[in-house]
């Protein structure tokens, strides 16, 4: 059985932020990015082909933009609250995700990850139980399947997410509206004179473009962080949070290139017990308190396996491929 007090005890030593690496890790991919752009504008006017290539570094950068905006949110890229509120808000206006939007869904997100009874609540992927799918209508289900679909997730919801957080929902309160709003202004102005400039297409190439494919990486990383076939739901008498975060988050081994491009995201298991270790700290977090934790390890090839497990089998406790209803059933 797992100590979880030795577990919290090991991981309290790693939330260590380190203001001057932390500092250094800002300015190096900020600059970088305004560095690529700016070749990329450069070379537009010569070689176009080159600037389709450049997209892909710029979006990998977009990444880092987010997973920094993604530790500022939690208030542990920085010692100071402040330093971490301006960080975020500065690289939210370039992921396009305002940074107290996010932070408010987030903090939704942890506090009620796999509690089957707070499904609405929790801004977690579409997930139905079997016995509500057996019983939901047609069109629910035909839905269900179109929104649990493989293009639905990798081509689709990365477009999605450059449109959802242009809405100003007024359900999440005066502050974030009012932060989508003016992000939302910002870049209306922006669009319009690049439009009347007549230079939208080299916009779309040089930004929109790494923009979109910084979405599709996050929607990979994102969906494997907790739909994976072996993680935990629970109905709200038997959810704890513990449960939750180590068995219910992933463990998602990549090589150091992912481990960099995705702020050791894939240490997913830990980030839950502990949001306060930023994200160049998870790896070593992670390796100290292995031998106290069993979780399964999810590897980047097991993608498409994952990407079909779509329905929660309340008996078996692990989420199944469509394909497994009719043996669920029978």
């Amino acid at each position: 059985m797992e100590n979880k007090n030795l577990i919290f005890s090991v991981l309290r030593e790693h939330e260590v932020t380190k203001d001057r690496k932390s500092l250094s890790i800002y300015l190096f991919t900020l600059f970088s990015f305004l560095a690529i752009v700016a070749l990329n504008a450069f070379l537009y006017q010569y070689i176009h082909w080159l600037t389709l290539f450049l997209a892909i570094p710029s979006g990998i950068l977009l990444c880092r933009f987010f997973v920094i905006e993604h530790d500022c949110g939690h208030n542990s890229f920085f010692t100071e609250r402040r330093h971490n509120k301006i960080a975020g808000l500065i690289l939210g206006f370039f992921t396009m995700v305002p940074s107290h939007l996010w932070n408010h869904i987030h903090d939704l997100h942890h506090g009620s990850v796999g509690n089957l009874a707070h499904r609405n609540k929790n801004p977690e992927l579409w997930t139905m139980t079997v016995t509500e799918f057996i019983n939901a209508s047609f069109l629910k289900r035909i839905a269900y399947r179109i929104f649990r679909s493989v293009a639905m997730r990798l081509i689709i919801t990365p477009f999605l997410w450059m449109i959802i957080p242009r809405i100003p929902l007024p359900f999440l309160g005066l502050k974030i509206v009012s932060s989508v709003l003016v992000h939302n202004v910002i870049y209306a102005v922006i669009l319009y004179f690049i439009i009347v400039s007549g230079n939208f297409l080299p916009f779309t190439i040089i930004y929109l473009l790494p923009v979109y494919l910084f979405n599709v990486m996050a929607s990979i990383m994102f969906y494997l962080q907790h739909q994976f076939e072996t993680t935990s739901w629970e109905n709200d008498e038997k959810w704890d949070l513990y449960t939750a975060s180590i068995h219910g988050s992933s463990y998602v081994k990549t090589g150091r290139f992912m481990g960099w491009l995705t702020g050791n995201v894939g240490c997913h298991h830990i980030h839950h017990l502990n949001t306060k270790i930023p994200c160049y700290e998870l790896p070593f977090a992670t390796e100290k308190v292995s031998p106290y934790v069993d979780v399964d390890v999810i590897y980047l090839k097991e993608l498409f396996h994952h990407l079909n497990c779509v329905l929660w089998d309340e008996e078996a406790k692990k989420l199944i491929p469509f394909s497994d209803l009719k043996k669920r059933v029978n």
